[in-house]
């Protein structure tokens, strides 16, 4: 028996074996040439599609376009390919046209299979064999054999009960396939059955002592069947891997897990006999203009606009009491063509539904994009929002450059603790090229006007959560850090301690004095803003890369460099995945003139853990700092 579906061997090194010199790097600009790989035959199989009735056809049409990219050297099915069961002869012609319609746009050979809905007649008759005469004429035979050059497959007919239209192989059938296989064994290659109803299940065929003993003394490598619309590997018999298909336009009633989905399926034959399937939903090879550069282009244009969403106002601190109040969702159209706003609550993320359009029909593919859920990070996006928002129920049009202010309106019962910001999504669709809608997700977070209250010590002070206010992919999914702010014994100010929680505590490198280093540190980071507009006195906190130790900076007065900041002390204490800063604010600190009620205030944190990306959370919005109130 020739070598049957196990992993093949890789003839290849990682990293490939490049030219090294002296000092074993590897020399720029060498032309490295590929040792000759095994040859390998791919083949491709169209499962059931009953009761696959018309909608089911727009999955072979798809499975038709992913064999016409993929190029495999031939086509096959395991039968079922109309519904058939039909007294009406018209309705029958009919299907089978469909059919033939739509496989006759491959552009390599298909070879059938039968199955019952191919070959029994609507009158239920064992001996009427009208549809199965008729299935020869537009087929091709019931049972035959393919020479491929790396592999033979061998196609059988489980509806030929004893010459009959039933389940099961006649004598006649049985005796063509032990010739056929010896014949077909001296190829010395692959030998592959492919056929409807798995009969290994029908006790009437008497599989172990008529088939199997057959299959085992010619060497047959793999078996392949469908009928039961439910994908599963079965267990190897004597040694025989043994496959069920699902569905290609099929119905189906149940999860994917559970076998049930549209599918095609790929075989791969190397010269040395390795068999090798595999599957793929039907519809995942896309055309290469699938998406075009003017299409990304509005998609970029619209997610990059700063002004295509512009929120005004901002919601009072629940902190304590009620909070209601209305904000301005300024929308503007920067797009060639009408765009479609609406706006909704964040919710607990579901997958991405992209609805194409092809051949002048919509067609939803779930599998194209998980986003929302990939990207789902509950630290950075609240889904528990305590705060309740209304949008407008209608969507709002805007033609190409149109601008429109609407109003929504956020309550929120008292807290006990300062809430994060209500996050909302803002989706702008808009029709590409191809006609298909196009959502774009612009997310948003309710401005809140934060008051920090100035405690009596650190211990009675309130904890204020150091949150997201602008969106971005480069978020880290760890916990947000906090902030209490308290008096301290004069002649300071007071005292700032920040908790942050980390996996990987790291110190700034380069620990440079330009003026990019407060925006972009190499390393962990706070920046404290004390006062607002160009007055406003900046301080960035980052730690030295081999003693960790704390290096506080400011700016300098012309505001172009860093310079050591003596008014403000800072402190570090590390633990397990955590680490505070305290940081003792001197008089000296504050803007020229600033009283310490109502002072602007905003403190952020950057959590690098030494990756490229720098992403900042603050207490409160950037363009909104907090007002610091003390208590007594």
């Amino acid at each position: 028996m020739l070598l049957t579906a196990l992993s093949a061997l890789l003839f290849a090194t990682v990293p490939p074996p490049f030219e090294r010199g002296q000092d074993g790097a590897a020399a720029d600009g060498q032309i490295v040439s590929q040792a000759t790989t095994r040859k390998k035959q791919i083949v491709a199989i169209v499962p059931d599609r009953t009761t696959g009735r018309d909608w089911g056809l727009r999955y072979l049409r798809e499975a038709v376009d992913d064999f016409n990219r993929a190029e495999p050297d031939a086509v096959f099915c395991v039968g079922d390919l109309v519904q058939g069961y039909t007294r009406d002869h018209a309705r029958m012609e009919r299907e089978r046209k469909d059919f033939l319609d739509i496989v006759g746009n491959l552009t390599m050979p298909f070879y059938p299979t039968p199955g019952n809905h191919d070959v029994v007649s609507g009158e239920r008759s064992t001996s009427d064999r009208r549809f199965a005469d008729e299935y020869r004429t537009l087929f091709g035979p019931l049972y035959y054999a393919v020479e491929l050059e790396f592999a033979s497959f061998v196609i059988l007919n489980t509806e030929d009960g004893e010459g009959r239209i039933a389940p099961g192989f006649s004598d006649a059938q049985l005796s063509w396939l032990d010739d056929t296989l010896e014949r077909l064994a001296l190829r010395n290659r692959p030998m592959i059955l492919l056929f409807h109803r798995p009969l290994w299940d029908h006790a009437a065929t008497r599989w172990s002592e008529r088939v199997q003993p057959i299959l085992v003394k010619h060497g047959v490598d793999y078996v392949i069947a469908g009928h039961y619309h439910a994908l599963q590997s079965l267990p190897p018999r004597d040694g025989i891997p043994y496959l069920l298909l699902g569905t290609c336009g099929g119905a189906n009633d149940q999860h994917p897990l559970a076998g049930h989905l549209q599918h095609i399926t790929f075989v791969v034959i190397d010269e040395n006999g390795t068999i090798e399937p595999y599957h793929q939903i039907a519809g995942c090879t896309l055309p290469v203009d699938w998406i075009t550069k003017e299409d990304q282009d509005r998609a970029y244009k619209l997610k990059g606009s700063r002004d295509a969403v512009t929120l005004r106002g901002a919601v009072v601190d629940p902190l304590g009491k009620p909070s209601a109040s209305t904000i301005d969702v300024v929308l503007k159209n920067p797009l060639d063509r009408d765009v479609e706003f609406r706006m909704y609550p964040t919710a607990a993320p579901e997958p991405l539904r992209v609805v194409d359009r092809v051949d002048g029909s919509e067609i939803e593919r779930v599998w194209t994009s998980r986003t929302p859920i990939d990207i789902a990070n509950a630290w950075t996006t609240d889904f528990a929002s305590p705060f309740r928002l209304e949008f407008p129920l209608e969507p709002i049009t805007l033609a190409a450059g149109e601008s429109r202010t609407v109003k929504i309106s956020v309550t929120c019962p008292a807290q006990v603790a300062p809430p994060l910001p209500a996050p909302f999504d803002v989706v702008a669709t808009y029709s590409d090229s191809k006609g298909r809608r196009v959502p774009i997700v612009l997310r948003q977070r309710v401005p809140l006007a934060r008051t920090v209250l100035l405690a009596p010590s650190i211990a009675s002070a309130t904890e204020f959560p150091v949150a997201v206010w602008t969106w971005s992919e480069y978020d880290t999914s760890e916990a947000n850090a906090s902030v209490r702010v308290a008096h301290v014994a004069a002649p300071e100010l007071f005292e700032i301690d920040i908790a942050v929680p980390d996996l990987t505590f790291s110190g700034d490198a380069k620990s440079e004095n330009s003026r990019q280093t407060l925006d972009d540190p190499l390393g962990d980071a706070v920046r404290v803003v004390l006062g607002e507009g160009p007055e406003a006195r900046e301080y960035l906190v980052t730690f030295d890369e081999q003693s960790m130790s704390p290096l506080v900076r400011t700016l300098s007065p012309d505001r172009k460099s860093l310079v050591p900041a003596e008014a403000v002390r800072a402190t570090l204490v590390r633990a397990e995945r955590m680490w505070h800063l305290s940081l003792i604010v001197g008089a000296g600190a504050l803007p020229e003139g600033a009283r310490l009620d109502g002072l602007p205030i905003n403190i952020g944190v950057a959590d690098n853990d030494e990756t490229y990306h720098t992403q900042w959370r603050w207490v409160a919005p950037r363009s909104l700092p907090a007002r610091l109130k003390p208590t007594k």
